[in-house]
């Protein structure tokens, strides 16, 4: 047995060079860069400095230290100011009474929740496209893209890891699917292994000895996870001008709801976690008299900022396999509430493994906190977490014979809620006292009905292999700021683009065009009276028309854009809706630096002017404080060619000139040299006006004394 044992060793060392090749290296990241998932609704970052588990254990340590704003890692929707946080995604391992044997020969019996201390192995990213390139104003705002494009994925992205347990000696193997589709983007699938292999190094780390494999036994374990949610930091901001810490006034539960989509699914039904907003303790009252801040009622309109319904749902459980038949229909075991605080960071006594399996007096299937009766209504709840467990399983390793047992798992993750109008109306309502708190607050709670919608559109999508119809993909797109207007262009890399990936048919539809003022994210402070959101502005059903001019603009405004591609529904044969159109997703290409119009350059030469003339060290730090070197030319055309010569004609200067009535100098030459003391002349030549008409040349003569 030990001599297959380390022949088995070696064989691993051999996979782990295999994997270095320079083939494998170009899929796999062996230094675990983050991973995005970005092509829906759903901005969500994965970064393995962020979880003991590295990739598997993810903690966003929200709202704690130094910039709690900043301390975000998944927004719903992708462009609001501040969104509701997955701020962990937990995964403790729970044996039974009996324990396990570890690395170094301990025979660990514990009945307290272990901690997945991990270490990454590999990372890898896989798109159908590649992220489309966004410029503003000659700045790009994305970098190239690295990881790998495969054209024949099942959906838009996977995003994969595979971390070592070394605590356990498991290896867990994830993979995370987002969609595109208008149906699906309010999800994502995330499929995990957990696989009993003893490993406690890396291939990459050269294990060569039974001290880096667990050895040979059967544990018995239920494998909770958690991802936990706090909707919404906006709206905590929005009502009370700070930030709660950790969701304190957040609310945990769960509910059944029927499969509808998934017609000949193992599963009649799936149990959904969910996450609300609920009162915070200690609130100002609102001029209504309320001090029920549910739902975060803004203190001047009363818009509800955090209707939001997060949650996620066991879509598969099974012991080996993925297959479907194989799904254990029995599972989740439980469906436990914890705490972060009082829980997850403030206990490591022997009951918190009950706690997570859910055999402790809170129950298996507890409702939400305050209506079991754990916190009092009043009390803080410090962060709810609540965990979906399977289990128990008998995980066998076995050196000599190679079998290596494996848990499989695969969750939905995603968001409900109701409509922004209905955020609106509903908090107007309430705020003017029309209805009252309850009202207000089973308003919010029909969020969970559009919850269940997309977990079982999930469900569809994962017995379907993944394979949902595909929109087409998103443009790349370039934004010019522009004298009272901004212009945009885009275009695709590739004329396969217009083909629908799955049927190779040309299914191209049309372009949008959708505009946002103010700000590039939805609902900051800023635009609390305005209410500014993204809207279409245009549509073309001409393929060659990817430029556009938009007029409608105010000079100093800051303006954003995203540019989608419709298809015309003919290869959406198998989908939710047949025969429905299908838009590419907004947020993939949204412009996210700002674009402004500004004064146009006159339609003249006659009355350039260069200031200060005479320029002076004084009459420098007078007209430019702080940059008192400059020299400005003023009333300038829309576009020409600036020269600087000396009085002798040397060029000193060349400036290509576009847009503004106005251009700055800093007095160095084409050499990086400042100019000395002098009589100088400004040539404006190849000057035209804004629709083109040429303007004549012109000569301004101007002293520098220094």
């Amino acid at each position: 047995m030990k001599h297959k044992f380390f022949k088995n060793v070696w064989c691993l060392i051999l996979l782990a060079i295999l994997l270095m090749t320079p083939e494998l290296q170009a899929q796999k990241n062996y230094l675990g860069p983050p991973l995005f998932l970005n092509v829906n609704a759903i901005n969500f970052t994965l970064n393995k400095v962020n979880g003991e588990g590295q990739f598997t254990n993810q903690y966003s340590w929200m709202l704690t230290g130094v910039g709690p704003e900043n301390t975000e890692e998944w927004f719903y929707p992708a462009d609001t100011w501040h969104a509701q946080n997955l701020f962990q995604i937990y995964n403790p391992v729970c044996p039974d009474d009996n324990g396990f044997t570890n690395n170094r020969g301990e025979h660990l019996i514990t009945t307290e929740a272990l901690l997945n201390g991990g270490k990454n192995d590999y990372s890898w990213e896989r798109r159908r496209y590649r992220p489309p390139n966004v410029t503003i104003d000659g700045v790009r705002q994305n970098q190239d893209y690295t990881w790998e494009i495969d054209p024949d994925i099942s959906s838009d992205i996977i995003v994969e890891w595979e971390d070592i347990l070394q605590n356990h000696g498991i290896r867990t193997r994830v993979q995370i699917f987002a969609f595109s589709n208008p149906n699906h983007k309010d999800y994502i699938i995330y499929k995990a292994t957990h696989k009993f292999t003893g490993e406690t190094k890396r291939p990459i780390e050269n294990p060569v000895d039974s001290l880096d494999y667990f050895p040979s036994q059967t544990v018995n374990l239920w494998w909770p996870v958690a991802f936990s949610f706090g909707p919404s930091k906006a709206g905590e901001y929005m009502a009370h001008s700070s930030f709660a810490y950790e969701g304190v006034d957040d609310l945990d539960s769960w509910f059944s709801a029927p499969v509808k989509k998934a017609a000949t699914a193992p599963r009649d039904s799936l149990k959904i976690v969910y996450y609300r907003d609920a009162k915070r303790q200690g609130g100002a009252s609102y001029p209504n008299g309320s001090t029920d801040d549910t739902g975060d009622p803004d203190r001047e309109t009363g818009h509800l900022h955090s209707p939001q319904i997060p949650g996620y749902a066991l879509l598969h459980s099974a012991k080996n396999t993925f297959s479907k038949s194989a799904d254990d229909t029995d599972q989740p075991y439980a469906l436990p509430h914890a705490t972060i605080q009082r829980d997850f960071w403030g206990r490591r006594d022997p009951g918190l493994r009950d706690t997570y399996i859910g055999e402790d007096d809170r129950g298996r299937f507890p409702l939400d906190a305050i209506t079991e009766g754990f916190i009092p209504e009043t009390g803080y709840l410090y962060g709810p977490m609540r965990f979906v467990t399977v289990g128990p399983y008998d995980l066998t390793l076995d050196h000599e014979q190679e079998i290596y047992d494996s848990i499989c798992v695969v969750y939905a993750v995603g968001v409900g809620s109701i409509s922004w109008e209905m955020a609106d109306s509903l908090g107007q309502a309430w705020f003017n006292g029309d209805i009252t708190d309850e009202d207000k607050l089973n308003g919010i709670l029909t969020g969970r009905d559009t919850l269940a919608e997309v977990m079982d559109r999930a469900y569809w999508a994962y017995m379907n292999d993944y394979n949902v119809p595909d929109p087409p993909p998103p443009p790349d797109l370039e934004v010019t700021s522009d004298a009272d207007r901004i212009l945009l262009e885009w275009s695709y890399p590739d004329e396969n683009y217009y083909k629908d990936p799955d049927t190779g048919v040309d299914d191209w539809y049309a372009w949008r065009i959708y505009r946002k003022r103010g700000s590039v994210t939805v609902g900051s402070p800023s635009e609390l009276i305005s209410k500014e959101r993204w809207q279409l502005i245009h549509e073309t059903n001409d393929r060659t028309e990817t430029t556009y001019i938009d007029n409608d603009v105010v000079r100093g405004v800051s303006y954003f854009y995203a540019v989608t591609a419709v298809d015309d529904g003919s290869q959406n044969t198998f989908g939710l809706n047949p025969g429905e159109k299908l838009e590419s997703s907004r947020f993939a290409n949204r412009s996210q630096l700002p674009a402004i119009p500004f004064k146009s350059g006159l339609a003249t030469t006659k009355q350039v002017r260069v200031v200060p003339n005479p320029y002076t060290v004084d009459a420098g730090i007078l007209n430019f404080p702080g940059a008192s070197n400059q020299l400005l030319f003023a009333r300038l055309p829309y576009k020409c060619t600036l020269t600087v010569y000396t009085e002798s004609g040397d060029e000193v200067k060349k400036i290509e000139h576009f847009g503004t009535d106005q251009e700055v100098w800093d007095q160095r030459t084409d050499t990086n040299q400042f100019i000395t003391t002098g009589i100088y002349i400004l040539a404006v030549r190849d000057a035209e006006d804004v629709d083109g008409k040429k303007l004549d040349d012109q000569y301004v003569k101007f002293v520098v004394i220094r």
